[in-house]
């Protein structure tokens, strides 16, 4: 993908994170980040409307790594999902967050639930003057997005965007190919 496919990937992540909100208030963060993998992977591969449209081929993974973002898309923009920051939870994000700058092109922060204000800001200040790609400062290598629990349900779910089986646009054998292409990207990561 070229450093433009990247960039367009990265708004069309950016549109999509924006309308997300977790389904309702999860006990564990890893519940929080399979809400936002399982959105954003019927999301971005529903097709129709996108800046790129890729006809369903982005791969959105979910890792499950300390080295490694917690969603992965395309393995172009990383991102990581915390529930309930404290202050010295934020700085070794902040941490984490240089490193992950070293594997993905953008990089974006989704806090849940409660966190330490001032320090989350902090965090926020360090990267608010990087630009993306091509010192484009239309685009930010570092996003951080914060999700309220009084928000939680109220956005957009991956239920929204599941395709209904059609039978007479695509056949059997189309859907089948699809479907095992996007399997086999997958498993090559």
């Amino acid at each position: 993908m070229g450093i433009v496919g990247k960039e367009e990937l990265a708004r069309e992540v950016t549109a999509a994170l924006g309308d997300w909100t977790p389904t309702q208030a999860h006990e564990q963060e890893a519940a929080f980040q399979d809400d936002l993998h399982e959105y954003l992977d019927a999301r971005l591969n529903a097709g129709g409307g996108k800046i790129l449209d890729s006809g369903g081929n982005f791969v959105v993974d979910r890792v499950n790594s300390d080295l490694d973002c917690d969603v992965v898309v395309s393995d172009t923009i990383g991102i990581t999902v915390r529930q309930d920051l404290v202050a010295d939870e934020i700085k070794r994000l902040a941490e984490q967050v240089r490193e992950y700058q070293k594997s993905y092109t953008h990089v974006v922060v989704i806090a849940c639930g409660s966190i330490d204000d001032d320090v989350w800001e902090q965090l926020q200040i360090t990267y608010q003057d990087q630009h993306g790609m091509n010192n484009d400062p239309g685009s930010t290598p570092v996003m951080f997005l914060r999700r309220r629990e009084v928000s939680y349900g109220n956005g957009k779910s991956a239920a929204d965007y599941q395709q209904p089986a059609d039978t007479t646009g695509e056949s059997l054998l189309e859907m089948t190919v699809s479907a095992i292409q996007r399997r086999v990207r997958r498993l090559k990561r």
